[in-house]
């Protein structure tokens, strides 16, 4: 008889633990915002990615303009939001409301039969110019991130 009462009572707490989370409030669904990617004019929509809202945002592949005959005159630079402030890839701001970007290209050459020593010094001095904004924009969230753990 004691077993009976204690393997009842067993399947009395189990059943009631089954309910208790069956029926307790789920997690609210979190917050989304909608971050817009436009190619440089302004209107094509290259990318709309929902992520949520206090995250950021993955981009998209960088965009690539070319010439008809599909050699690549102009080369993505970075993306640049509504107050001119330019982000690389994969280092945009956390988006706390619906937020648009516009890509920014920047042209390769102006003559390609007539590339000089100085537009290929030119174009190294260009990405070692991105990989330092690059790091000065990690530098900047991370400040922000630690300011915000402080406070």
């Amino acid at each position: 008889m004691k077993k009976l009462v204690a393997v009842l009572l067993c399947f009395v707490m189990l059943f009631s633990f089954a309910a208790v989370f069956a029926f307790a409030e789920g997690e609210t669904a979190a917050e989304t915002v909608t971050v817009t990617f436009y190619d440089d004019d302004g209107t094509t929509v290259i990318a709309a990615v929902e992520t949520e809202k206090g995250k950021s945002p993955v981009c998209p592949p960088n965009p690539t303009k070319a010439r008809a005959d599909g050699d690549p005159e102009w080369e993505f630079k970075c993306w640049i939001d509504a107050a001119g402030k330019e982000y690389y890839p994969n280092t945009l701001p956390v988006a706390n409301e619906n937020t648009a970007y516009t890509a920014k290209y920047v042209k390769l050459y102006d003559d390609p039969d007539n590339i000089t020593i100085m537009s290929f010094l030119a174009s190294i001095f260009e990405r070692l110019n991105k990989i330092f904004a690059q790091i000065s924009t990690y530098f900047e969230e991370l400040t922000k991130s630690v300011e915000n753990l402080l406070k």
